[in-house]
């Protein structure tokens, strides 16, 4: 390793121990944005010029994929360390061995290479259906959430009531319940979520007992992902996780649920509206959706 290629890695390793204290970021997180860093540097070797271009980090990832790496995991790395520049930047932190539009022009050639990787990708034909399940069977998926073990039912009826990911989800307690100047409300903080952003869902009051019941059951004891995952799997659904989010969402249209309070809901990033224009979420109307899609998980649940 070259010297100046050295003096780079060991301030990007130093950059991502500080990116994963600011952004509370989860340790897995942090370690496959290690594991990037020390893959740029073959890379690095080559100089700054060279790093700064597509076609060098292509030929690179073509070399690592003939050596038996997965495209996916090529992909991955190069997003974790474009991803790591990205903030480097915007963070406004000089580094020694690279001046900010270096940086620049080197994460632009790892989105680059990353999309070209991209198409090497193993893809899998469209399903007939958006999703697994489809409303349809919402009953039958009830059903089946309400014959589950205990605990991991529990899990799964916030996933389909709040439109919760799995690692939401298991994350939960009763002290995920916290009383604010709106009233009762079901606070996930960021370092538990995809985005990494906060979640703040208002409870329906007449629901508040309900749904500390639930999170008393998933709290109980730890509930590791791939314990979750089998139980889902070994009891013959055709569902998945995920599947119970986007049930959420097709409930939440066909109720007449209102399109941002769903969308915030979800945590999604909400198209054509920047957050500087959501100074007083509507959580009126986020507590209308959840409402409506309890009352629909208890009904379907009696029948069931």
């Amino acid at each position: 390793m070259g010297e100046k290629a050295g003096m780079m890695v060991r301030e990007l390793l130093e950059m991502v121990e500080r990116r994963a204290h600011s952004l509370d970021l989860r340790d897995k997180s942090a370690t496959n944005q290690r594991h990037a860093v020390k893959m740029l540097t073959p890379v690095f070797d080559l100089g700054i010029r060279a790093a700064s271009v597509g076609d060098t980090w292509i030929r690179h990832a073509e070399r690592r994929i003939d050596e038996g790496l997965k495209p996916s995991t090529m992909r991955q790395r190069f997003d974790c360390a474009a991803a790591l520049l990205g903030w480097v930047i915007h963070a406004d932190i000089k580094m020694k061995s690279a001046s900010p539009g270096s940086l620049g022009r080197i994460m632009a050639a790892l989105r680059e290479a990353a999309r070209h990787i991209n198409k090497r990708i193993k893809r899998h034909r469209a399903m007939s259906k958006t999703a697994r399940v489809s409303i349809d069977e919402y009953r039958d998926v009830v059903g089946q959430i309400e014959a589950m073990p205990r605990q991991h039912s529990a899990a799964a009826k916030m996933m389909i009531c709040f439109g919760l990911r799995a690692s939401e989800a298991l994350s939960l307690s009763e002290a995920s319940i916290i009383n604010s100047e709106s009233g009762y409300a079901l606070f996930i903080p960021g370092r538990e979520t995809k985005t990494h952003a906060d979640l703040f869902l208002p409870l329906p009051p007449k629901y508040i007992e309900t749904v500390r019941g639930w999170l008393k059951e998933i709290g109980e004891k730890e509930i590791k992902y791939n314990t979750f995952y089998t139980s889902v799997t070994r009891s013959g659904n055709k569902w998945r996780g995920h599947d119970l989010r986007k049930i959420f969402r097709t409930m939440a249209a066909v109720n007449g649920g209102d399109y941002l309070a769903t969308e915030l809901i979800l945590n999604h990033a909400v198209k054509d509206v920047p957050a500087v224009y959501l100074q007083h979420p509507p959580y009126a109307a986020m507590r209308k959706v959840l409402e409506n899609s309890i009352d629909s998980y208890l009904e379907a649940a009696k029948a069931a």
